[in-house]
């Protein structure tokens, strides 16, 4: 699997209500397959896999030719509907924030 960055946690779960549902529930299926790798106990593993993956095909059809595309085809059709400051281009908590995080700069109407 590939490295899932900072950069994709918070653009994935800070604006999460640009997501399509498939791309979220792709997005939920390589968390819970981190999950799965990273836990050491058959019986939750396989809680896991019956419980939180996703057989959709449309789903799958994302993740066909792997996380690393799935990821940057999303990041990319994301950097165009996510707010940034106007100060210092930093990207913002949601897509509705107005406060920048890093700098305080404000632009409230």
């Amino acid at each position: 699997m590939d490295q899932i960055t900072a950069q994709h946690h918070y653009l994935f779960n800070g604006h999460r209500e640009l997501l399509t549902p498939d791309e979220a529930a792709a997005w939920r299926n390589l968390q819970v397959e981190r999950m799965i790798l990273l836990c050491e106990y058959p019986a939750v593993k396989e809680l896991l896999h019956t419980r939180w993956l996703t057989s959709d095909p449309a789903v799958l059809k994302l993740l066909e030719q792997g996380s690393h595309v799935f990821l940057s085809n999303t990041l990319t059709r994301l950097n165009g509907q996510t707010c940034t400051c106007q100060k210092c281009d930093t990207l913002c908590r949601t897509s509705r924030a107005q406060q920048c995080p890093e700098c305080d700069h404000s632009w409230f109407e």
